[in-house]
């Protein structure tokens, strides 16, 4: 398949899409996931191990939020080794070394990756790469930014993901910036009433080595990891971004803001741990900065209409769309639509995990909530798209 075809692909598809059967030029693919964990070792100078997030195999009826989580350090072939016969710390709990950029890879481990055989050569080391343990996941979310291209080296991860009409309940407790998390706990769900109006809009697969997922702006995905993993994976970013990066420069002050005179504890509540180590910085100044700074790069790209760091997108009609997809049926694979049952059963057997000695009672602590839901009325996307009409007065 041409690269210019999987550009194409990868910048106008409404709906996820597999790119499969492709031959990609990666030295990890040519690793054993041994071999590859032995050299990342190798490069540890300091010998004390990797500092893994790590969580419980079983969880309550919230979704295991990243403050809930815990840290161990380990070598990465005592962490392949362990969790792949469940022993020692896996017997009960999941661990992973995730959302890391590459260049934290020695040479040997990220020799070859390069997204240029899918158009973007321009992309460089800006890639991120994320290995986990069977049971290591991330909440069901949605990036406001620029489109998602996830490569798959080892082991299986499983995607189930929702279009941005979805009926889903979005929060933006935990904070972290450009991510919008939803409610709902797709993970161990207690009951199906919590996820009825959402099974008409699913969507699933398994990604296996070699797979490449194409994730559109926008659509929600809860991502597990069924056995230890590595994959890599990079943000397109596209010219319509920055709209979005306004209203994410808007909803951080409104955040910063607000959270000022809350307590160490409601602030742990609040923002994701990523961000605490940040909570004063930028400053609000810095903030206002950037947002002036945002809005005068949109007036100049309607001018100007295109910007060279940034690719336009959904340019093809959809009968172009599809067109293309018919004619590379051997590369190219739409991700399953669920029916109803196959959703249901899937959330089934996920909520055998569903255990209620999980279920956090500080979650529910007064400051929290209030702060919660505050923040959650204050930045409604009804209420920065007021803001940001105003400020374009």
């Amino acid at each position: 398949m041409e690269t210019s075809a999987i550009k194409d692909v990868i910048l106008n598809t409404r709906k996820p899409v597999v790119l499969k059967n492709l031959d990609i030029p990666w030295n990890c693919f040519q690793q054993t996931l041994n071999d590859w964990l032995s050299c990342l070792d190798d490069s540890n100078a300091s010998k004390s191990g990797f500092r893994f997030d790590c969580g419980s195999l079983r969880n309550g009826f919230r979704p295991q939020w990243e403050r809930s989580r815990g840290t161990v350090n380990m070598s990465m072939i005592n962490f392949y080794r362990d969790a792949s016969t469940k022993h020692g710390h896996f017997k009960d709990n999941w661990a992973s070394y995730s959302y890391r950029c590459i260049q934290e890879l020695p040479k040997e481990c990220r020799a070859g990756i390069d997204y240029g055989m899918f158009g973007f050569s321009d992309i460089g080391e800006d890639v991120s790469f994320w290995i986990g343990s069977e049971g290591a996941h991330t909440p069901c979310h949605y990036d406001t930014y620029g489109c998602n291209i996830v490569v798959q080296t080892h082991g299986r991860k499983s995607w189930l993901l929702f279009p941005p009409e979805a009926k889903l309940q979005r929060t933006r407790v935990p904070y972290e910036e450009s991510s919008v998390y939803c409610e709902e706990n797709f993970y161990s769900p207690a009951a199906y009433s919590s996820l009825i109006g959402v099974e008409n809009d699913s969507y699933h697969v398994i990604l296996e080595p070699g797979m490449v997922l194409v994730v559109p702006p926008k659509w929600w995905h809860y991502v597990e990891t069924l056995e230890c993993s590595v994959n890599f994976n990079t943000w397109i970013q596209l010219e319509i971004d920055t709209e979005e990066h306004i209203s994410e420069c808007l909803t951080r002050l409104i955040v910063q803001d607000y959270s000022k005179n809350l307590s160490a504890e409601t602030l742990r509540h609040v923002f994701n741990p990523n961000e605490l180590t940040k909570i004063d910085l930028p400053t609000s100044s810095d903030l206002q900065t950037t947002l002036q700074y945002l809005l005068d790069k949109q007036e100049y790209n309607k001018r100007q209409r295109q910007e060279r760091s940034r690719y336009s997108s959904n340019y093809l009609s959809q009968n172009e769309l599809e067109q293309l997809l018919s004619n590379n049926t051997n590369y190219i694979a739409s991700v399953k639509k669920l029916d109803n049952h196959e959703f249901f059963c899937l959330m089934k057997t996920n909520s055998h995990r569903y255990d209620t000695s999980f279920n956090r009672s500080s979650d529910d602590e007064e400051e929290n909530v209030q702060a919660e839901n505050a923040i959650n009325r204050a930045c409604h996307p009804d209420q920065i798209q007021l803001m940001k009409n105003s400020l374009r007065v």
